[in-house]
């Protein structure tokens, strides 16, 4: 066929109306109405030129959050979310944002904040929903002269197990942590009947949640997050900048707890090997620096920007062989911890650990399946299955319905 003045201006017009539809569709349209992939391409494309990890984080927190403005459910950001956290390998630390975007929904209509808990998803950052769920709904409200008498019905069973929530057991010690936040509101900053709180609720018929309740009481003092945060804590900002001396107030795991939250305000305790060790050198009860350890290596990871190299290089700078087995087991499991989906990261991350660290790299895998995942589960039978022997028939016994 001839190509004639008349076709050419029908292709330019064709052409033009496809660039007009696809512009409507991916810029034009409002992102309800828009797919989670595109989305989600669009919120990388957006933090692009945020280089390093710190700097994707507040990208995304500043960004990500608006959808749900536009007309985005919480459920739908979270899938956005997850795809983002696909798209852009330089990003990994989400636990912040997934505070930010169970707050906006608890913001809604603060009496269903249980609701959006059993909502929250608890397979990525870190269970960070449901901690934002717990400080949104009280970031208003303090109740300075609550006690466990009065706020015990208020919270009642919100941990445990419920129609529409059936949480394992790492997520119900996710959620006394959040509790731990949570009272540091309501009792209007007053840190030691914040730590009564705990001790007289966080109790359990089953366990002693107690522990994970006090960490969060002192990590909300020391790792605030919003400018309300940092309001409520502003009278006794002055005594946190002591933490030696602020936490010898406390006693048992109250003050472990204190000590290990305390990192932040001791520069290099989370990237020099040396100044790690000297902070849990302060604890003396058995086991106490062992449990300082364990926790402060998520933190590490976190300052470490997920960056496996560093992160084995600061495990080999621990003097104490207890502590490098530590360190080596749990930046395996913090992978998993941060998102399911890096189940084949953390098995590598045994796999390549020093022959005297690698017992305690499994177990403490084969630990997060059976007490972090739900049994039967796919997540469960990846972790377990990818273990060599005997690790693997054991794990799997763990987390498989008999």
């Amino acid at each position: 066929m001839k190509y004639t003045r008349k076709n050419f201006y029908i292709t330019a017009a064709a052409f033009i109306l496809l660039c007009i539809a696809g512009f409507s569709t991916y810029v034009l349209l409002p992102p309800s109405l828009q797919s989670d992939e595109a989305l989600a391409r669009e919120e990388v494309f957006l933090c692009r030129g945020s280089v390093g990890e710190e700097r994707k984080e507040i990208c995304y927190q500043k960004n990500v959050p608006q959808l749900m403005d536009q007309g985005l459910s919480m459920e739908r950001a979270f899938t956005v979310l997850m795809r983002v956290l696909t798209l852009d390998s330089g990003y990994q630390s989400c636990h912040v944002l997934a505070h930010l975007l169970a707050s906006r929904e608890v913001a809604k209509d603060p009496s269903k904040w249980k609701d959006v808990i059993v909502r929250a998803p608890m397979a990525i950052c870190g269970s960070g929903a449901l901690h934002g769920a717990f400080q949104e709904r009280f970031s208003v409200e303090s109740l300075p002269n609550a006690t466990a008498a009065t706020l015990g019905p208020m919270l009642d069973g919100v941990c445990d197990a419920r129609p529409g929530w059936n949480p394992t057991f790492l997520d119900r010690s996710s959620c006394m942590h959040g509790m731990g936040h949570l009272f540091v509101y309501v009792t209007n900053a007053d840190v030691k009947k914040s730590v009564a709180l705990c001790d007289a609720l966080a109790k359990r018929p089953d366990f002693d949640f107690r522990q994970t309740c006090f960490e969060g009481v002192f990590m909300q003092l020391y790792q605030p997050l919003e400018p309300e945060d940092k309001t409520l804590i502003h009278a006794i900002e002055p005594a946190l900048e002591h933490p030696q001396t602020f936490c010898a107030q406390f006693t048992g795991m109250a003050h472990n707890a204190c000590v290990k939250e305390s990192w932040p305000d001791v520069p290099g305790s989370a990237s020099d090997p040396k100044v790690f060790e000297a902070l849990c050198d302060q604890l003396s009860e058995p086991g106490a620096i062992q449990y300082c350890a364990s926790g402060l290596m998520y933190p590490v990871i976190e300052v470490l920007h997920y960056d496996v190299p560093t992160v084995e290089a600061f495990c080999g700078g621990l003097k104490d062989q207890d502590l490098r087995n530590i360190c080596w087991a749990r930046t395996a499991s913090k992978f998993v911890w941060a998102d399911w989906r890096n189940v084949p990261e953390a098995l590598s991350i045994c796999v390549a650990a020093p022959t005297a660290s690698k017992d305690a790299c499994w177990k403490e895998l084969m630990t997060y399946a059976y007490e972090g995942m739900p049994k039967d589960s796919p997540q469960a039978k990846a972790l377990c299955g990818g273990m060599p022997d005997p690790y693997k028939g054991e794990c799997t016994n763990e987390t498989t319905t008999r």
